[in-house]
Formats: structure tokens, sequence, C-alpha cells
């Protein structure tokens, strides 16, 4: 047999190399010899062999307020057919806190189940993590999601209302966090006609949706008067709608308030002294809501705060004669 040898790197591309090459080739189809690419078969079914399934939380995080307790849908959805039995359960990192479902088995596949995270009074602040575990046993089959909730403390009375003569006060603060209901703290007495109130109040937060009043006498609704909007500006209230007083409000700084209300006339005046500066006039002779008309005293102080998470409100020192 005669050797045929490729030379060096300009012989390479001559002819007797690709006749070499295409005899090669020749005997590699002759021989059976079929290079083809690799594939992997998936199999198929009802829950068994690559049958899985997904598991999601929605929401994923909340906000509760210590004492309350809040709902998250934990969903399982099919994949590559499964139609098997899952058991849910669940476990929350703080001892504190209880989660519990409404339904802990889903069949057939798919569907969904309401976790509800429950807190009590004594559950301390801070975020909690709660893990789900859904498991198809027959399958050996297990997922995990976790969902946060982040405890917020629940709002903080301050001392009671007084009455002594003509004038009404109270020491310390009522601090109300974001999420919780109304707070409301009544009077005993109130002056008759008209008053003057002071009061402190500190945002935690520049960009608020929080906003305090007083309660007519026959009503159980908030009447509000002051609003801190999420626009970092103080609003006052002109008879049934808010109004911008021009004033900033930001995070952390103690305002004093003066408000002097004519309850005959049904007008108020609203006054600030912002930290280390002197009385300004917020507006005045404002028209007082009209749940407050044709009334003659009232019957409570009252705050909320809508938002943001975390946010806390707290009016201190209130003082009406």
């Amino acid at each position: 047999m005669t050797l045929i040898t490729i030379g060096p790197a300009e012989e390479r591309d001559s002819p007797m190399r690709k006749l070499a090459l295409f005899l090669a080739s020749v005997l590699i189809a002759t021989s059976g010899c079929v290079i083809s690419p690799r594939r992997t078969v998936n199999g198929s079914g009802s829950g068994g062999g690559n049958s899985e399934f997904n598991l999601s939380a929605n929401p994923t995080s909340q906000a509760i307020v210590a004492g309350s307790s809040a709902a998250y849908t934990i969903s399982i959805s099919p994949v590559n057919g499964f139609t098997g039995t899952v058991s849910l359960n669940a476990s929350a990192s703080n001892t504190n806190v209880s989660a519990s479902f409404d339904n802990t088995t889903i069949t057939g596949g798919s569907g969904s189940a309401t976790l509800t995270v429950a807190t009590t009074a004594a559950t301390p602040t801070g975020g909690v993590t709660i893990t789900v575990t859904a498991s198809d046993t027959t399958n050996n089959i297990s997922q995990n999601v976790s969902v946060t909730a982040s405890i917020q403390g629940a709002a903080t009375p301050a001392g009671v209302m007084t009455a002594s003569a003509s004038v009404v006060s109270q020491s310390g603060c009522v601090s109300s966090p974001a999420g919780s209901n109304t707070q409301r703290v009544s009077f005993p007495a109130s002056p008759a006609n008209g008053f003057t109130a002071t009061f402190a109040v500190t945002p935690s937060s520049s960009q608020m949706d929080a906003a305090l009043g007083f309660f007519a006498p026959a009503s159980s609704t908030l009447s509000s008067l002051i609003n801190f909007s999420s626009s970092g500006v103080i609003q006052v209230r002109n008879g049934d709608s808010f109004v911008s007083s021009g004033a900033s409000y930001f995070a952390g700084e103690t305002l004093q308030f003066r408000l002097v209300e004519n309850l005959p006339a049904t007008t108020y005046s609203l006054f600030v002294t912002p930290q280390g500066r002197a009385e300004i006039p917020l507006s005045t002779d404002l028209q007082v809501p009209s749940d407050q008309r044709g009334a003659t005293t009232l019957g409570g102080l009252g705050q909320i705060v809508n938002a943001p998470d975390g946010a806390t409100l707290a009016v201190c020192n209130f003082s009406m004669q």
C-alpha cells in the first residue's frame, strides 16, 4: 500500500489532501456509523416521573399591626400534567405569630388555599418570615415558598383626658401606626360654642397619608381638619374638601399646632410653629366640615395613618379651653 503524506501548511489544501478526506468519509459511511445530536426524552403522565407542580404566594409581603391578622393566597399549578394531591403546612420564625390554612389539602394538581397570619398584642415589632411547604408524598416532591410580615406596634394610648374648670387636657402622646384603626380619645367635657386647642404632632415620614381632627358628638366618623399629604405638604380642611396650606413638613420634626374654632360661626383658624421658628398661620376663617355644623361641643380627638407602611403619627400634650 502506498502511503499518502499530508505535508506542511502550504500543502494542506492540496488536491491530494482533499482526496484523502473524501475516502475517509466513504469509509465511515459504509461502516454504518451515524453521528446525531444528543436528545433527552421527557416523561409524561398523571403525577409520576417528571411531573411536578409550581408553588406561589400572593402577596409575598404585608404589614400587620400587632393584635391583628393578614391573609395570603397560596396557589398550586401543575407542570407536565401533574394531577396529584398536595399537602400544605406553614411555620413562622416568631413564636408570637401563628400561621394557619383554611384548607391544607389541594387535590387534582391545582388550586389555592388561604394562609392566615395572626399576631397578638404582645407580638414584637419587626420582620417575620413564614415558610410554606407544599408536599406530594406519593411522588416524593416538595417545594417551599416564603412570605414576610412586617409587624407594627399597636397604637399607644396617652394619659386619660381630664377636665378642670374650662380646660380639657391630656398628658403624653397618642401614637398611631400605619394600617391601624382610627384612634379616638373622648373628651370628658368640651367648652361650649368654641375653643382654642393646642397640641404637638410628630410625623415619622415626609410622605405620609395621615389625618387628625375631631368627632362631632353624634358621629362615630372622624371629621378631619389636618392632613399630612404624600407630597410632604400640610393640607387643611375647608368645608368638605382639603386645600394646600403651602407649608411643608419633615420626618421627625415636631410641629406645635394652635387651632381656634368658632362653632356658632362654623369657622376655624389654624396656626403652626415649626421647630426653632415663629408661629405662622396655615389658614384663617376656614369653614368647618358639614358634620360639625350646628354642634356646640365636640366629642373627642381622633387620628388615622393610612400610609406608608411603618410610618407613625404621634400627637402629644393636647389641651383645649
